[in-house]
């Protein structure tokens, strides 16, 4: 999983939602694609597999086994990334929702 896998996954998600939104003609449409929910899921168990990685190369590299220590770093960089990312998300739905949750009716 990289960062702009999830950055386009997100904006899917955001296209397929002004997409629906703009259309209005009252009709459900069939769910052929993914659900937001199933693509943050889906993300998610990508930056903890990749979290997983990073620990099982560290621990590889401590026991002195055959791993590069510029794949273990370059490794761990990506599982930062990831994480940094997944975070923004979950910080950028959360003022959403503070938004939605202060709207007077």
């Amino acid at each position: 999983m990289d960062v702009l896998s999830l950055s386009s996954s997100l904006n899917q998600v955001g296209n397929n939602l002004s997409k629906s939104s703009a259309t209005g003609n009252g009709l459900e449409n069939k769910p052929t694609e993914q659900s937001f929910g199933q693509i943050l899921g889906q993300k998610l168990e990508e930056v903890n597999s990749l979290q997983k990685n990073v620990d099982q190369l560290t621990d590889t590299f401590l026991a002195g086994g055959p791993v590069e220590i510029h794949e273990m770093l370059i490794a761990a960089e990506k599982a930062d990334i990831a994480l940094r990312q997944t975070v923004a998300v979950r910080d950028k739905l959360i003022d959403a929702y503070k938004q939605i949750a202060n709207m007077q009716i």
